[in-house]
């Protein structure tokens, strides 16, 4: 029998325990549904183990493309699922394809129009979850480096591409989702959290029946019968329309690695000394690649350049690369 003391967190949805391994967390979703920084509260039976099944089925589909996340698999219970423990950043992370909820109220925006492309806010976890730019992130010190910000910043937007052709495939427009990311005991970046309706607004896409947790906020509908039609219908075995081929620009910056010595950025610097620029005090000269990129979405296409970085661009014993990619 599990004990108060064995639990580690315990949210609004969520209670956290230790797994069987140190490695590991036990996420027991909660049958609670709330709404409006829990001004709205209700216990729904069933709504727990619904979001640990979807969580379930969009996990594994992010595993199978690739997606480093921290799902391990399915608990004990239908509502627990085994995570890896991460350290999590204290961010969340909304990707917007159509404009619902907040930014509504925020910018004016029509409900439910569509974005030119997919839109990448930030909010600070704190008690009102302020929406914050990405140079206070940097100034926050909530994210270690920098580049781990471009990464998650990123993955959220490849993560949204392969939603979005899931979805579609279903019948469903993804309009907008809610991400955290975490660092494993290694420092890399893995997707946490939960992917359940309740950080999703999903619409019927030919009826525009809510198919998420606005249900229950805006009183449209039963949750959990809203839920298990949703899950139902992911459940449905059907593959995406084919992807036409997209084009996307890369850009690959090599550079030798500190502290290796580098003869031309070394003739370099010495030639900028004798035009007169003596407060140059270092210079490490690099290359600088464009590249247009066909592939069926921003992960593969990522990956794609990543391999030819790591394995024709640049020289592994002596050189550091920075990829930077886009639509």
């Amino acid at each position: 029998m599990t004990v108060a003391t064995d639990i580690l967190a315990e949210g609004k949805t969520k209670i956290l325990r230790p797994g069987s391994q140190p490695d590991e967390v036990l996420v027991e979703f909660k049958d609670a549904a709330t709404a409006f920084n829990g001004k709205k509260y209700a216990e729904i039976p069933g709504k727990g183990e619904l979001n640990a099944q979807i969580s379930t089925l969009l996990f594994e589909l992010l595993g199978r493309h690739g997606v480093p996340t921290c799902f391990i698999g399915g608990g004990s219970n239908p509502a627990e699922l085994v995570y890896k423990r991460l350290t999590m950043i204290p961010l969340e992370v909304v990707v917007r394809n159509y404009a619902y909820g907040s930014i509504v109220k925020r910018f004016g925006f029509d409900e439910g129009m569509s974005f030119r492309k997919p839109l990448v806010e930030f909010f600070h976890k704190t008690d009102d979850d302020p929406q914050i730019t990405e140079d206070l992130i940097l100034e926050l010190h909530l994210v270690p480096t920098e580049s781990i910000l471009e990464a998650i910043k990123l993955m959220a937007l490849q993560i949204n591409e392969l939603f979005l052709a899931y979805f579609a495939a279903r019948g469903i427009r993804c309009a907008d989702f809610k991400l955290e990311f975490g660092l494993d005991k290694n420092g890399n970046l893995l997707l946490g959290d939960e992917l359940s309706p309740d950080n999703f607004r999903l619409r019927d896409s030919q009826t525009g029946a809510v198919l998420d947790k606005d249900v229950f906020r805006l009183d449209l509908a039963d949750l959990a019968e809203t839920y298990r039609t949703l899950l139902k219908r992911l459940k449905e075995n059907t593959p995406a329309a084919p992807s036409e081929k997209q084009t996307y620009q890369a850009e690959v910056f090599v550079q030798s690695r500190k502290n290796i010595l580098n003869p031309e950025s070394k003739a370099i610097l010495e030639g900028v000394h004798v035009l007169g620029y003596g407060s140059i005090q270092s210079l490490n000269a690099g290359k600088r690649f464009v590249l247009k990129v066909e592939a069926e979405n921003l992960l593969e296409a990522e990956q794609q350049a990543r391999k030819l970085a790591e394995t024709v661009l640049s020289n592994p014993v002596i050189e550091d690369f920075e990829l930077r990619i886009k639509r």
